[in-house]
């Protein structure tokens, strides 16, 4: 009888007194993480005295446009475009020009815009390759069928990354409510363009791989979907959990229920929070939730459409990019996700989006 229990005794022993060790190396690993994420220097790669520039579409749209003209006739060496569709004739005659001048330029588009690329770049085609030539330009397309390459940024050479919500059409300069933002970061130009380079090569979900970077008082995130697209929620969610004043939200579509939760219990812990939503996608949307809930939410007034995906949270915190606050966001989508820290930047961001607020219609 005792010999049946004296293995099991030391078994016991043994769980019992790795314990310790297990806890040790929870903690480890807990406080690596913590490093990483918010202790960690950040390389002088990744960090630039200043030169972030911001756009709001449609007042500053030809002003965006013609600064991103302008960036691309500027480029030496090389131009990448990750962008779901090409339907702008200046932004396609730049890159041909740039192409012409030796300048190698890459585009990644959706397949479902195959003809606004080519008809931008003056090419009529019907081929039906993944990749192909247009005046110089070498264009691939995303293959998948059940999720969109919803990316909107251009690599400058290894000066900076243009992003933000806007597409490349005369629609989203002229018309919609857009942001867009130049951020001169070497380090963040090589992070965009290894995620570029996995996506052109035909690896669709891509690295997601995320990096901090700075730009004067600006502290940043960048998170890239599908890959990463999980801690991409994750960290929407963390800035969301640590409001204490108020949330200002401009959404395209807001159908994401684990970000629809945290605005409810955001107002229920006394959080001032406001909601304006495209009125083209109320049908798709979750305003009803927030609206049980007490939530004030709105549809916008733009006869065209309300195209942001920012929230602006204590005039501290901006969060924005390509990333629509859906499920497809974060688990199919290509999309890349700003977080960035600073309170000038942030009371930017709020006035844009409060006026787009005030100007809504209360659901």
């Amino acid at each position: 009888m005792w010999g049946l229990f004296r293995p099991r005794g030391r078994y016991r022993g043994r769980r019992g007194g790795d314990r310790p060790w297990l806890f040790l190396l929870l903690l480890a690993v807990v406080g690596y993480l913590v490093w990483e994420a918010y202790l960690r220097p950040i390389p002088s790669v990744y960090r630039s005295a200043g030169g972030l520039e911001l756009y709001f579409a449609p007042e500053q749209g030809p002003t965006a446009k013609n600064r991103l003209v302008g960036l691309i006739n500027a480029a030496q060496n090389q131009v990448e475009v990750a962008a779901l569709e090409l339907e702008d004739r200046e932004i396609g005659q730049a890159l041909i020009h740039a192409a012409a001048r030796g300048v190698r330029v890459r585009m990644l588009n959706d397949s479902d815009y195959r003809r606004e690329t080519r008809e931008s770049l003056g090419v009529r085609s019907n081929n039906q390759a993944r990749c192909e030539t247009l005046q110089r330009v070498q264009v691939c397309y995303d293959s998948r069928t059940s999720a969109l390459m919803h990316h909107k940024f251009v690599l400058i050479d290894n000066l900076g990354v243009w992003t933000g919500s806007t597409n490349l059409t005369w629609n989203a300069f002229e018309r919609n409510n857009e942001n867009s933002l130049w951020l001169p970061v070497p380090g963040l130009v090589q992070t965009y363009r290894a995620e570029f380079e996995a996506l052109f090569a035909g690896q669709e979900n891509g690295l997601g791989r995320s990096e901090r970077f700075q730009i004067g008082s600006t502290e940043g995130v960048v998170y890239f979907s599908p890959a990463g697209g999980r801690r991409a929620r994750g960290a929407i969610l963390e800035v969301l959990g640590r409001a204490r004043q108020e949330i200002w939200v401009a959404a395209y579509v807001l159908t994401d229920t684990r970000i629809i939760e945290a605005l409810v219990q955001a107002h229920r812990r006394g959080v001032r929070v406001r909601v304006v939503i495209d009125t083209r996608n109320l049908e798709n949307s979750r305003d009803e939730t927030l609206k049980r809930a007490g939530v004030d939410v709105r549809k916008d007034g733009n006869p065209y459409t309300m195209h942001h995906k920012v929230m602006v949270v204590d005039g501290e915190w901006v969060i924005t990019g390509s990333y629509n606050f859906t499920n497809s966001g974060f688990g199919r989508n290509n999309e890349n996700l700003l977080i960035l820290r600073d309170s000038a930047l942030a009371q930017r961001y709020q006035r844009e989006v409060e006026s787009i607020w005030r100007a809504g219609t209360r659901l």
